[in-house]
């Protein structure tokens, strides 16, 4: 189900010659409605506040997993800008259609905010129907040591073969499984993502 607020802003921007005011005025009014605490104390915009995965009723928002880089960095399966290869896992019997269908296995890689930069925690695209974005402060750290810490994982990219042996990438080969993720799919995964080059 789409996310009330932005439908409403969508409409008034198609009905209105003066959509950039009137838009912005909407979501500024939902967030003070929606969230004003945090909207009001917290740095965040006003579309972050009403977009956070704490304002959703259902959806995959609210499936504690983080979306795939491909439907929020412009269909591209890589690490987005501001972020990095922070850590993997495997999914040992993929049976699906898409991406590592001929394999039957997928690698799921972690791309983590870097310290320097921010982002917003919030759903995929403002809706409830995508998976969060830049929430869940987690790191399996087999990637890239020389940045230290853990921040929040923005977004996933999928890969067929082991991280560990893709140069870009700066893995290790420890080894973690999490077969949960196997159903997991996004429309953008798709097999010419197979061989993307994995620099940031």
């Amino acid at each position: 189900m789409a996310d009330p607020v932005r439908q409403v802003a969508e409409a008034i921007e198609q009905r209105t010659s003066r959509r950039g005011l009137l838009v912005r005025a909407a979501v500024f009014g939902s967030a003070l409605a929606v969230s004003p605490l945090r909207f009001l104390l917290e740095p965040v915009s006003a579309y972050a506040a009403v977009a956070h995965p704490l304002h959703c009723r259902g959806g995959l928002c609210t499936d504690g997993w983080t979306e795939f880089c491909c439907a929020i960095n412009d269909g591209l399966n890589t690490c987005p800008p501001n972020s990095y290869v922070a850590g993997w896992w495997k999914c040992t019997d993929y049976r699906g259609r898409q991406l590592c269908d001929k394999e039957g296995v997928r690698y799921y890689v972690d791309c983590n905010r870097l310290p320097s930069a921010a982002y917003n925690c919030h759903c995929a695209q403002g809706d409830c129907s995508h998976r969060r974005v830049g929430c869940n402060h987690f790191r399996y750290g087999q990637c890239n040591t020389q940045i230290p810490g853990i921040t929040e994982v923005v977004c996933r990219v999928v890969v067929c073969q082991n991280p560990a042996t893709i140069p870009e990438m700066n893995c290790s080969a420890t080894y973690k499984v999490d077969n949960r993720v196997c159903g997991h799919e996004a429309p953008c995964l798709t097999e010419s993502d197979a061989n993307r080059s994995f620099t940031w």
